[in-house]
């Protein structure tokens, strides 16, 4: 399945199967997006729903240099 179209910014919600080793999931996820160059900026709950949010950057870091 194809990525949908995002700008820069891109959410991932992660629904979570609770049987499951929570903590394996999310760092799954966090590990397929770093090596994508990804940066994570945010993280934030599903209330009710057994999930999180993860906020990205998909910029390349340019750590403060410019072009030119």
């Amino acid at each position: 399945m194809t990525e949908p179209r995002h700008g820069r910014f891109y959410a991932q919600e992660l629904v979570l199967d609770l049987n499951a080793n929570v903590r394996e999931q999310i760092q799954e996820a966090l590990d397929a997006n770093e090596a994508q160059d990804w940066h994570l900026v945010g993280v934030s709950g599903v209330p009710g729903e057994g999930g999180v949010m993860l906020f990205w950057d998909t910029a390349r870091a340019g750590f403060g240099r410019t072009t030119g």
